[in-house]
Order: structure tokens, then sequence, then C-alpha cells
């Protein structure tokens, strides 16, 4: 099978007046998030760890605290979900639910396709402390 050919898996966040669909986050959209988020992509890394055992179901919990404490954040991951990086201001007015409803979505296609939330996470804070520190050495 060829990547033309090949489907990736989507899932449809519905509104009253339409729909959007999302997929599991691709290495360029976390690289755009670590790049914009490091530093809190990593604090919100430890905040999930200290929960225990990481499943896409306690993951997919975490839609709620990350809309409260890093609005930003999941705007912009579902934006790029979504395919539309730039479009993370439209995600953001989206109503509450619908935005919960899209991270739980996104995780589920995320981390199963990923091998799991715990390993998923780890390189993503692996790529977030990278990043950090070649732009602090850029800085000296």
């Amino acid at each position: 099978m060829s990547l033309k050919s090949l489907r990736l898996p989507e899932a449809k966040v519905e509104l009253p007046d339409g729909d959007f669909v999302v997929r599991g986050l691709s290495l360029n959209d976390v690289s755009i998030l670590v790049q914009r988020h490091g530093k809190r992509l990593n604090e919100l890394y430890q905040q999930f760890t200290e929960q225990g055992d990481l499943t896409t179901e306690t993951v997919a919990a975490f839609a709620l605290p990350l809309l409260k404490s890093a609005p930003e954040i999941a705007a912009e991951l579902i934006a790029c979900a979504a395919g539309d990086p730039d479009d993370a201001e439209i995600a953001g007015r989206l109503p509450f639910p619908v935005q919960i409803d899209a991270l739980e979505k996104i995780a589920i296609l995320t981390f199963e396709a990923g091998g799991g939330p715990k390993k998923l996470l780890e390189t993503v804070v692996r790529l977030a402390q990278g990043t950090t520190s070649l732009l602090e050495s850029l800085k000296t």
C-alpha cells in the first residue's frame, strides 16, 4: 500500500449548524505545539504523570483541565488536528462542549495510532526539552 492510498482515521465533531473533522496529531502538529508552548507542555506532562497510569481514557479526561489551565494550547491543538493550524482563534471560540468533544476525539485518534499516551507524551516532552535547551543555548 502506498501513502497516496492510505486513509487516516478521522472523527466528526458536530455543531448545531455543521461539523468539522479532526484526526490524530502528526509529528508536524506536535512540532508546532512544542515550538510555541514547549515549557507549558512540559508542565502539563508533569501533571499527567502524577495521575499514575496513563491510558487513552485518563488522558482524554484531561480535556476539561486543559481547557481551564491552557485554553490557547487546547485551541491550537484542535486547529492542528482539524488541518488548520493557523485557525486557533476560531477553535478557541467554539462552544465549550464542542471543544471537549474535539479534544477527546483527538486524544483517542492520536494515542491509538501512537502506541499509547505515555509513549507519545514522553516523546513530546523530549522534543520540548530539546527545543528549550536549543533556544537557551542560542540566547547565550
